[in-house]
């Protein structure tokens, strides 16, 4: 059996932007060395106790930790290949046995292959480190993670690089079947609101063609989460406009000879009973529950003192 570790806390370290700035409590305060201008030996750290030298080329990436392509591709994460190319991995990453992750999700048996590991927590950072030339990794090896490892992924995204919200979201629907909580109990568990939770949730009831679009880009996330909560006809009607997505006006999709315009939400407000029926009228149920959240806050939050 593995070693248990502090989820919360491994999720919390990562490779930070300004690495270099960083002078690691086993060495000396001296100034790190200025960048290299002619290649350079791969650094690899002292593992340290507890913690395995693992080869790069024995662990996969966890196939279920599903990320967009252009998450390899943007800068961050070739600075941190350049900076794990000149330090090494200092924050060890953490793994299961191949055996006990198929053993889990026996599906993934392809997906693992020959590894002999699976990455847990850290699987930007082995990528990074397979990029940069390093033969080996820090790792704690750990199986007991497999039972939890959608909450690992959840944890992890929290003080991460994001996954993409899709795939956030359906993590959140598995670990909800896999653990039979709510998802108040859920948002306690990864880290993050209840609104939060049932925003990344209404993605999941979007239409493939505004699934395809929020994938890409062309549907920004904000539209998304409205766009979710509506009936299959509306979304149709939305993504058979094509961009720019907007709702379509009560009464039908504009024809072509008419031009969209801007809209201003109000509601009526000569009593209670009249202002939350405009409420009902103007808002999604998402912007209701935001708005809900919003009052109750401020009538608990205690007096904002003045700004400095």
């Amino acid at each position: 059996m593995g070693k248990r570790v502090n989820l919360a806390e491994l999720a919390r370290e990562e490779v930070p932007e300004d690495y270099s700035a960083r002078t690691p409590v086993e060495e000396s305060a001296a100034p790190a060395p200025p960048p290299p201008t002619a290649p350079q030996p791969v650094v690899e750290a002292d593992p340290g106790p507890a913690t395995s030298m693992l080869p790069v080329g024995d662990i996969v990436s966890n196939p279920l930790n599903q990320r967009a392509a252009a998450d390899e591709e943007d800068a961050e994460f070739y600075e941190l290949v350049a900076t794990i190319g000149n330090h090494g991995v200092l924050q060890p990453i953490v793994v299961c046995s191949a055996a006990a992750f198929v053993d889990r999700y026996p599906e993934q048996q392809a997906a693992v292959g020959s590894a002999r590991w699976v990455a847990l927590i850290g699987n930007r950072r082995l990528r990074a480190a397979g990029v940069a030339g390093l033969q080996q990794i820090p790792a704690l090896v750990n199986d007991d993670r497999v039972a939890s490892m959608y909450e690992v992924m959840l944890v992890e995204n929290s003080h991460r690089k994001a996954l993409g919200p899709l795939h956030e979201a359906e993590a959140m629907k598995r670990l909800l079947e896999e653990a039979n909580i709510s998802r108040r109990a859920l948002s306690t568990r990864i880290g993050r609101t209840p609104m939060y939770v049932s925003q990344r949730m209404a993605l999941l009831d979007l239409i493939p063609p505004l699934r395809d679009a929020l994938e890409t880009g062309t549907l920004k996330l904000e539209q998304a989460r409205q766009f979710g909560t509506l009936p299959i006809s509306e979304q149709e009607a939305i993504a058979a406009a094509g961009p720019p997505y907007r709702r379509r006006p009560a009464g039908g999709a504009l024809g072509n000879s008419e031009s969209p315009k801007r809209t201003r939400r109000s509601i009526a407000v000569s009593s209670p009973a009249r202002a939350a029926a405009s409420i009902r009228e103007v808002f999604t149920e998402t912007e209701r529950a935001e708005l809900v959240r919003l009052l109750l806050e401020s009538t608990t939050a205690p007096d904002a003192s003045p700004a400095e």
